[in-house]
């Protein structure tokens, strides 16, 4: 097989991607009605401190995702 070749017999894809924002629900309303994403799911999870929520364009069996994950705790650091 030729080198140039590899990426039409490549099936692997990117799965998602991960972002840490600052209010998640606006973040939500700025991909799902400015982007036309989809919320695909979210949840809380108050034992680690952050909440995450997943948006699309479809089912991550097939589409790309975005995670959306707001930090209850925000760490400092010295720059």
């Amino acid at each position: 097989m030729a080198e140039s070749d590899w990426p039409k017999k490549d099936n692997r894809r990117f799965l998602h991607v991960v972002y840490r924002v600052g209010d998640l629900e606006r973040a939500i309303k700025f991909y799902t009605e400015s982007l036309g994403f989809k919320l695909l799911r979210q949840r809380d999870v108050p034992a680690e401190k952050y909440t995450n929520a997943f948006v699309g364009f479809g089912h991550e069996t097939s589409y790309f995702a975005i995670e959306l994950t707001y930090t209850l705790v925000v760490l400092t650091c010295m720059v």
